[in-house]
């Protein structure tokens, strides 16, 4: 499997309102009919040097599905988030950069062994961790 989200993001103007993500699913098992997609997006600098003032990193999570047939997943994360160190604190996402971070899974079912023994179902997993913009 190979997945994506579509950039940019389109933040609804409500804040209680869900945020829409997608993105290109492709390359599934032709076997499964269905997979989930847990998808998070984390917005602020991670990566500046610690007593460096700016606002700590915020982070959404949601989920979305993906069909036999269709070539992108589609789900929703919450527009309010955790902000990360900040023990409960909460803010909301606003236009700018963001990482999308997502897995998806897909179950299929195995046919019986030659020689009659069930065989498991089979589990296909991906992750992808990509730059987008929220507008």
């Amino acid at each position: 499997m190979k997945g994506q989200f579509n950039s940019p993001v389109n933040l609804p103007g409500d804040i209680r309102d869900p945020v829409p993500v997608a993105g290109p699913l492709v390359q599934v098992d032709p076997q499964a009919d269905f997979a989930t997609v847990v998808c998070v997006l984390v917005q602020g600098d991670m990566d500046a040097p610690p007593g460096t003032p700016g606002e700590p990193p915020v982070w959404v999570e949601g989920t979305g599905t993906w069909k036999k047939g269709q070539n992108n997943w589609s789900g929703t994360v919450s527009r309010d988030g955790r902000v990360i160190g900040e023990n409960g604190v909460s803010r909301a996402l606003v236009p700018g950069a963001a990482r999308g971070i997502a897995i998806a899974v897909a179950v299929t079912e195995e046919e019986p062994a030659a020689d009659g023994r069930i065989v498991p179902p089979r589990i296909d997993t991906i992750t992808w961790c990509v730059n987008i913009e929220l507008s």
